[in-house]
């Protein structure tokens, strides 16, 4: 039993660390900013600008902004400024397309 339940932690594990490599945002290509729930569309421009940022796109419904920084600290000033998550922003269109698209 012990050994089913450590192959499940472990695969948990593989499969957190793999999204995490394929989100991992890379320098001057655009990224997905996820603020906290309920985050106005004025307060997310506001810590994008702060972060040093321009914004590509804001969806305030979902608190997820698409945005570009060409400093090499843009991500961890993002963090700073209020994200809680930034990934990579094609791997965050694909998740959100495939999202949509199920409704339909």
């Amino acid at each position: 039993m012990r050994e089913i339940g450590f192959g499940l932690a472990f695969g948990i594990v593989m499969a957190l660390g793999a999204f995490l490599i394929a989100a991992w945002p890379a320098q001057g290509r655009p990224v997905a900013a996820f603020f906290p729930a309920g985050s106005s569309a004025r307060a997310m421009s506001a810590a994008i600008a702060e972060a040093g940022g321009s914004l590509i796109e804001i969806n305030a419904g979902s608190a997820v902004t698409i945005t570009l920084g060409e400093d090499d600290g843009y991500v961890t000033a993002l963090y700073r400024a209020g994200a809680w998550l930034v990934i990579d922003a094609s791997l965050a269109r694909l998740c959100v397309g495939s999202a949509k698209g199920s409704g339909q």
